[in-house]
């Protein structure tokens, strides 16, 4: 045996394709995020963008439940295009007030969301921050700006769970069915240095446990345990050896399915699953009898998951195997 195979609690909680998850934090949780949407969960995912540190989050969440304005001093035009600090780079435009719309829509979409969701995941990526000197702000992204514009710094575990025992708090009043599940990512941030990204991750995971100490509706689950400590092998990370990889990625996902998931969603997943690889499939003979075969099997298999769960939404894969027999 190569692992620890470290097996966390099974929650008494349970996630369902009928609940609105929604995600915030590091690429690691994009990655989760990714595999529940094909799986046809109903998931939101970062409004502005990854994110890494708790500060940022924290900024994000108060400003999407509170309909805040974005600072105007936040945004930032480079090589022709226009930033936002307080967003991913991911997120740009030509013109700012494109970039300004579309935040603000994003925001407003997940003031909306939050007020319904059934679950909220937070994956904290690091425990350092950049601090704007035009504003004295924390931003989430500094854009390739010259690095005498920032200042560096660690939020402590007081900080980040003096912020987050706040939110909750408001979250609970609009919303008192959301629970949170808090989680750290195993993605080493290498640049801060070996030890201080030891450090840093450590501040997150005491911070992480004291708000589930602190309120019944908040949980943790062990991704970067799973990554660091259970696999803790480097033939599991990427040629950076910061990243996890795709093997990595889905042990991580499958513990998270043992723990959340009724084994009625589990078997659910394993029919979706089947459909997504055969819609993904390319046949070398689209003409052929076994192909159209195949295609018919499969447009009858969504419409017998349709029937019998009508809350999936299989329209675009029923069309497109629908289509498909129709050209035969």
């Amino acid at each position: 045996m190569f692992h620890l195979n470290f097996n966390p609690e099974i929650s008494s909680e349970k996630i369902n394709h009928q609940q609105d998850v929604l995600f915030i934090g590091s690429c690691f949780s994009e990655h989760i995020s990714k595999r529940l949407i094909d799986l046809k969960f109903s998931i939101d995912s970062n409004p502005f963008g990854i994110v890494f540190n708790p500060k940022s989050m924290y900024s994000t969440l108060l400003n999407c439940l509170n309909n805040n304005e974005i600072n105007d001093s936040h945004f930032i035009e480079r090589d022709e295009n226009w930033f936002c600090l307080d967003a991913h780079s991911s997120l740009n435009s030509s013109n700012k007030n494109e970039l300004q719309s579309a935040l603000l829509d994003a925001r407003n979409n997940w003031n909306d969301k939050l007020k319904t969701a059934k679950w909220l995941i937070i994956t904290f990526g690091s425990a350092y921050c950049y601090e704007f000197n035009e504003t004295q702000s924390i931003i989430s992204n500094c854009h390739k700006l010259p690095a005498n514009q920032f200042i560096k710094k660690m939020i402590s575990s007081q900080d980040i769970v003096s912020d987050y025992d706040s939110l909750i708090k408001e979250l609970q009043l609009i919303n008192p069915n959301l629970k949170i599940i808090f989680t750290v990512s195993p993605v080493k941030h290498l640049r801060d240095g070996l030890i201080e990204n030891s450090l840093s991750k450590s501040i997150l995971i005491q911070s992480a446990h004291e708000l589930i100490s602190k309120h019944a509706h908040c949980y943790y689950f062990p991704a970067y345990e799973f990554v660091t400590d259970d696999l803790r092998d480097y033939r599991f990370y990427e040629s950076d050896m910061a990243h996890p990889n795709a093997q990595a990625i889905n042990y991580v996902f499958n513990k998270f399915v043992e723990v959340y998931f009724t084994e009625e969603t589990k078997k659910i997943n394993k029919h979706l699953s089947e459909i997504n690889l055969a819609f993904n499939h390319k046949s070398f003979n689209s003409e052929s009898q076994s192909y159209k075969a195949f295609k018919l099997n499969m447009m009858l298999k969504c419409k017998e998951l349709i029937i019998k769960f009508p809350f999936l939404n299989l329209t675009m894969e029923l069309n497109y195997f629908e289509n498909e027999n129709g050209k035969n």
